[in-house]
């Protein structure tokens, strides 16, 4: 479902939600904007009215399934949903949540609330400045040098690594899921696929994107685990060396053929394009790379770079 599809079902500007009433203790959250929209959920800039701080409020708004009643806040089941199929949906939204909730690491954003309210869910996350990664490059192109893989990009390994370790695999790992702050800092955003390692995934949603979702992804039976992110992160690593998406892993299935990183890409990044297309084969038992061999080749690139740069050359 696009944004056009979704008019009318977003809450307006300047819509309350949260704290009601002078006893309760919760925030009240005012809409300020639209940030984005998917099938599952709308996500909107907000402002807590307590404190006056900037936040982020994520409704629970599978638009197919739901309509907007007449006060312009309550959400309502469309007649002839699937009941076992929203509650999967809804629990996923409040999994999501929960998972929030545990993690703590600067390279995630935080989640400061969540409740419920007008038939629905909402998770309060801290405000982040900043452009997602396709954005910052599209307007950046120049600043996609040594540095910034190791200024950005070894710190969003480092992410993915800690929550590889807490036993969680992100699923979405893709460019307009990366927050880059205008220092450089990468924060890793929407948690609505994420899934405990070894979970069983037939009752868990997942959203693919073409070019960056691993083959494991499309089918609900197949095993995932930390190789499902390490694909998505070499497809993210493609994208920023070339400026374009790796070829979708469907379309390379039958003739389980390996996405190349190109001549122009190995003469600029010799270490780094070896490992992302080791990360980009189809079969994840083929991926023979890790997150340490990722984070030993950006620094390989860094190391050679400042040696050129002193008139050594490789």
């Amino acid at each position: 479902m696009n944004r056009d599809q979704m008019l009318g079902l977003e809450l307006k500007r300047n819509a309350r939600i949260g704290g009601q009433g002078e006893a309760s203790s919760r925030s009240q959250y005012r809409i300020r904007k639209v940030l984005s929209v998917s099938e599952l959920a709308v996500v909107y800039a907000a402002r807590n009215e307590t404190d006056g701080s900037r936040c982020v409020v994520k409704e629970f708004c599978p638009g197919r399934f739901v309509y907007r009643s007449k006060d312009g806040s309550t959400l309502r089941r469309k007649a002839g949903t699937a009941a076992d199929k929203y509650a999967v949906l809804w629990s996923a939204f409040q999994q999501e949540g929960a998972l929030l909730e545990k993690l703590e690491h600067p390279g995630i954003v935080r989640c400061l609330d969540r409740f419920e309210q007008n038939g629905t869910a909402y998770i309060v996350m801290e405000y982040c400045e900043g452009v997602t990664l396709d954005k910052y490059i599209a307007a950046n192109k120049a600043a996609i040098t040594p540095r910034f893989f190791y200024e950005t990009i070894l710190p969003l390994i480092d992410t993915l690594d800690y929550l590889h370790r807490f036993g969680i695999i992100h699923r979405d790992l893709k460019p307009g899921n990366l927050m880059i702050s205008s220092g450089g800092a990468c924060r890793l955003l929407d948690f609505g696929s994420a899934a405990a390692t070894g979970e069983t995934q037939e009752r868990r949603p997942i959203l693919t994107t073409a070019g960056y979702s691993p083959l494991e992804l499309y089918s609900e039976q197949s095993r995932q685990g930390p190789e499902s992110d390490i694909y998505s992160l070499a497809a993210v690593l493609y994208f920023c060396c070339r400026g374009q998406a790796p070829t979708d892993v469907r379309k390379r299935l039958f003739e389980e053929r390996q996405e190349l990183a190109g001549a122009e890409m190995k003469r600029a990044w010799p270490f780094l394009s070896r490992a992302v297309e080791r990360g980009l084969a189809v079969s994840a038992d083929k991926r023979r790379v890790s997150l340490n061999r990722f984070k030993a080749a950006i620094r390989l690139e860094h190391r050679l770079s400042w040696l050129n740069r002193r008139g050594y050359k490789y």
